[in-house]
């Protein structure tokens, strides 16, 4: 949507609507409706409201006779220094001709030998809507002859970037309504030390405003300079008139995510739009791009909401100067808006250091709302995922382009969510893993055409410098921001969410640096041998010990033959569910002071295609974050390759991850819960293996207490000391592993909540009741395991 795109007037109507009429009785009406057009405009010249040019009629005629009386005089016996003209439809020769509706007796030739000194021709281009039968006026022009006011008038327009004369002005005339305030105040200004062609300019420029005023010839513009003085007095708009407050270059305040305030600069919108039409604006803000920082442009809508007008500061967005802190209304507009300046550059501060952040520092913690985006996998790229749907609908015939399109919005779709936990700042693998489509800044869409295109010229001219902001596309980081660039940071980072495992948008104001590596949990939580905690502790230090360099700029770690290969500490655990294989990953990475980065087959896959390709995705995030990588239930990937022609996927699976692990050199953990055959080559690529067995019940009795410890210290539990009394007592009977303790104690806490009778705290009785189910539940399914075996037997 560029600015010149925008200056085509929207009131005009389809070529069908135009041109002659076909029949004598369309004729007879076009030319009774031209005669009441003409009639209508002769009669607005003469009654002019009561507007400032009544009001400062006495100073125009006082700087009216200044000019030379003679000089004056023999203008007048040459030429009209105004001129109106309609052109319109003449049924006679079934041509468009110019009719001359100025008031003047006499009228000369002006032609190229005699220098003109009229001021300007006003032009009225009319349209006969032949379906409709009547007239009605699709454009109006000034063309400026006299060069005092066309310099005049450069002057008042030249902050909108406008040239030093101005030869011609077309409907809506947009700057010099945009600039309306000061072309009156300059239309009114008396400087003594003018020249009379200067002092008679400004006359003329209270002529033209006149003119335009009192009857442009465009219904919307009549309208809106019929509501203006109460647009003004009200700070009220209309629909129609959207466009008046948003000339180019204007700072605009919207909420666009999580209804926290953000600050735009104008680049294009609308002008008059049709009843029910939607007003569209384009402006951007200044982001990350993920390698550099640059302008970003963004579409605003605001619906169509009747002929009324509405206050400026209910709008989904509108011009900073009308901004009243609503925090405390006394504040003056003029201390309202600094203080608010003064905090979203503080903002923008903290928005450039995270989007800064060097690699493997992306790491922050994060307690608040944020928006998940919905239709888009892990790590399935746009392009990917439409290939996928692209093959479905090539399968289906009943696949229709609203299918398409639905695909499209759910791309679009931002969820919003609780967030607590680690996330990671990267806009650079945002972009890399999401759709293009998919929005950036809350549900806002992104602005997919180009914002205005400057020539070199003009780029080089420093008024559009300043309203386009074009100087700052390309910065680079490190390089220092004006307060300005810093205002137009948004209040949001771009990143990755590792509890939920999703891309997220994450309020700057949310995030905070990341806990100490902490080895607590390692130590205190996991129910592990002391002598495989050793050797895990023992090799993830010496893992990350070996990446430092020597005096020599060589790795303090063993070199393999080849190079870049076996940098990695690959550690696998496997055994039964519910012991403590994933609980140990997590307290890895807590004592690594590093995220922890979770992926299964679901977010891999199994088609052998994607295989290699979304390993080699979320081998290259885990680098990037410097992560501990998670692969649990890798049960598939694990496996020894067979010769069958139902081995091929499988075979191939297991070759793709051998491939990648070899150039990997992070902390990679891999789980299963049961393992059938065990690959030898895979086996060989293994650091650290480690065998769960089941809990013993000290280690059953300390994950309850661990748990119940938790609670009392809410102040959640009635009697602490008879709850671990039943622990050690009967929860050998039990036989639970660690996540059915969980469930039982948080399932049993939720129990008591709920019951008022015991004031809402955990007692004794819930936490039998609900073991006891959990209990006969696994004997049942034990049960079931064995009468399965016993068919499979009785079968073979």
């Amino acid at each position: 949507m560029s600015q010149q795109s925008m200056m085509v007037d929207t009131t005009a109507g389809t070529k069908e609507d135009l041109g002659p009429p076909q029949t004598l009785e369309t004729t007879q009406v076009q030319d009774q409706y031209i005669k009441l057009l003409l009639k209508k405009i002769a009669l607005l010249e003469e009654r002019l409201p009561a507007t400032h040019e009544d009001d400062h009629a006495s100073q125009k005629n006082d700087r009216q006779s200044e000019i030379p009386a003679e000089k004056k005089d023999a203008n007048e016996e040459e030429e009209p220094r105004y001129v109106i003209i309609v052109n319109k439809w003449d049924p006679d020769t079934g041509e468009y001709k110019d009719d001359d509706i100025t008031k003047s007796t006499e009228q000369k030739e002006i032609g190229p030998k005699d220098q003109s000194r009229r001021a300007f021709t006003f032009r009225k281009s009319t349209m006969l809507r032949a379906r409709f039968n009547y007239v009605e006026t699709v454009l109006s022009e000034a063309k400026i002859e006299f060069e005092p006011l066309q310099r005049l008038i450069g002057i008042i327009t030249s902050k909108l970037g406008g040239p030093e004369l101005v030869t011609s002005l077309s409907s809506p005339f947009a700057s010099l309504v945009w600039t309306w305030a000061e072309a009156d105040e300059q239309a009114n200004k008396y400087v003594e030390s003018e020249t009379p062609d200067e002092k008679q300019a400004r006359v003329d420029l209270g002529e033209l405003m006149r003119v335009i005023f009192a009857s442009s010839g465009i219904q919307a513009l009549d309208q809106y300079f019929k509501e203006r003085s109460f647009f003004i007095d009200e700070d009220t708009i209309s629909h129609a008139a959207l466009w008046t407050l948003f000339p180019p270059g204007t700072l605009i305040i919207s909420h666009p995510f999580l209804g926290e305030p953000q600050i735009f600069t104008v680049d294009s919108c609308d002008r008059f739009v049709r009843d029910v039409h939607t007003f569209d604006l384009v402006c951007f803000s200044f982001d990350w791009a993920g390698t550099e920082f640059t302008r970003v442009p963004f579409e605003m809508k605001i619906r169509y909401w009747g002929s009324n007008r509405k206050s400026i500061t209910e709008l989904p967005f509108y011009p900073l100067k009308y901004y009243i802190c609503p925090d405390n209304q006394d504040t003056t507009s003029e201390d309202g808006i600094a203080q608010l300046k003064e905090r979203l550059v503080a903002r923008g501060k903290k928005f450039v250091e995270l989007c800064t952040a060097d690699p493997g520092k992306q790491m922050f913690t994060y307690s608040g709302d944020a928006h998940f985006h919905t239709g888009q996998s892990f790590i399935n790229t746009g392009d990917e995922e439409e290939a996928r749907h692209s093959r479905q609908d090539d399968e289906s015939s009943t696949t229709t382009e609203t299918d398409t399109e639905n695909r499209n919005i759910e791309a679009r779709y931002v969820k919003r969510k609780q967030v607590d936990g680690t996330t990671m700042v990267d806009f650079a693998s945002f972009f890399e893993y999401l759709a293009p489509n998919t929005p950036i800044l809350g549900d806002l869409p992104q602005y997919r055409g180009q914002l205005e295109n400057l020539s070199p010229e003009k780029r080089a001219n420093p008024i559009y410098k300043e309203m386009y902001k074009t100087h700052w596309d390309r910065h680079a980081p490190g390089k220092a921001m004006s307060p300005d660039q810093l205002l137009h940071c948004p209040p949001r980072v771009l990143g990755y969410a590792l509890k939920p495992k999703k891309w997220a948008q994450l309020l700057v104001g949310k995030l905070n640096p990341p806990n100490d590596a902490d080895s607590s949990v390692f130590h205190d939580k996991l129910q592990l041998d002391e002598d495989y905690k050793e050797l895990v502790k023992w090799s993830v230090q010496a893992h990350e010990f070996g990446k430092k360099l020597n005096t020599k700029g060589e790795t303090m770690s063993l070199q393999d033959f080849a190079p870049d290969k076996g940098k990695g500490l690959v550690i696998m655990l496997y055994g039964h569910p519910g012991v403590g294989k994933t609980l140990t990953a997590e307290s890895v990475a807590l004592m690594a002071g590093k995220p922890l980065l979770s992926v299964g087959v679901s977010d891999i896959g199994i088609e052998g295609d994607k295989v290699e390709a979304n390993l080699q995705k979320v081998f290259h995030l885990a680098g990037r974050w410097e992560a501990v990588l998670l692969f649990d239930e890798a049960d598939v990937f694990l496996e020894a390759r067979g010769r069958g022609e139902n081995d091929l996927r499988r075979n191939a699976m297991v070759s793709v991850l051998l491939r990648v692990l070899e150039y990997y050199d992070g902390i990679l953990i891999l789980t299963t819960n049961r393992m059938r055959s065990f690959d030898i080559a895979v086996q060989s690529r293994i650091h650290i293996a480690i065998k769960y067995e089941e809990l013993e019940q000290s280690q059953q009795i300390a994950i309850f207490e661990s748990f119940l410890e938790q609670l009392n210290r809410k102040k959640l539990v009635y009697d602490y000391e008879d709850l671990l009394a039943w622990v050690r007592k009967d929860s050998r009977k039990l036989a639970f592993n660690g996540r059915q303790i969980r469930n039982v104690v948080s399932t049993a806490m939720g129990i008591a909540l709920v019951d008022k009778a015991n004031g809402g705290k955990l007692r004794r009785s819930h936490l039998i009741r609900v073991a006891e189910q959990t209990k006969q539940f696994k004997q049942d399914l034990i049960a079931e395991e064995e009468m399965y075996k016993r068919l499979q037997k009785g079968i073979s």
